[in-house]
């Protein structure tokens, strides 16, 4: 009997360590995975903001080249030929190279998006180069291009990551000016 209770007692010993083993190491297993999802997406995250930066900056860039020739209603950028296709070359590398960054780390939405949104930059890049040479129309249906496709972007983004909340996307709609009230305007802002 003592000879049992000793080998009982010993397969106990022996199944608790093997039980608490398996369990440890499923359970770092699984913390491990976690914090590597969430590096990814801290990532991520970084990889597109950068992304977004350049992008606007370049849109940002172009509008003003564009309105320094004339073209939409932007606040024109007085500068050079020379100066601005060198700016414009500065914003097209930062861009480029952003976008390399999002397709190592993207999915296929997000990259697809990205593609399709370089693809509006680079027309209102060669209006503002004057390559292109738009009408009203033209130069407004380009813009509500790129507005369309940056709002394709930011939904994939969210899709990917699983950003809780729901997407408001940026309207089509053009207001040069904004309406202000002007009934409870403080005494400093009333210049009227």
């Amino acid at each position: 009997m003592v000879l049992a209770d000793q080998l009982a007692t010993l397969l106990a010993v022996i199944v608790g360590a093997i039980t608490s083993f398996t369990v440890t190491t499923l359970s770092d297993r699984s913390r491990f995975r976690r914090e590597q999802a969430r590096h990814w997406t801290d990532k991520k995250l970084e990889v597109y903001g950068a992304y977004l930066n350049a992008i606007k900056h370049m849109n940002q860039l172009s509008r003003r080249i564009a309105a320094s020739r004339g073209i939409g209603d932007g606040r024109a950028l007085k500068l050079g030929r020379e100066k601005a296709h060198a700016l414009l070359d500065d914003a097209e590398n930062s861009r480029a190279t952003a976008s390399e960054m999002v397709a190592l780390v993207g999915d296929a939405t997000v990259v697809g998006a990205v593609r399709d949104l370089n693809r509006e930059v680079w027309r209102l890049e060669w209006i503002a180069r004057g390559l292109l040479q738009p009408n009203n129309e033209m130069w407004e249906a380009c813009n509500q291009a790129y507005v369309r496709a940056l709002n394709a972007l930011h939904e994939g983004i969210r899709q990917e990551l699983k950003i809780p909340g729901v997407f408001l996307p940026r309207s089509l709609e053009r207001h040069p000016r904004p309406i202000l009230p002007t009934a409870d305007l403080p005494p400093s802002l009333d210049h009227s």
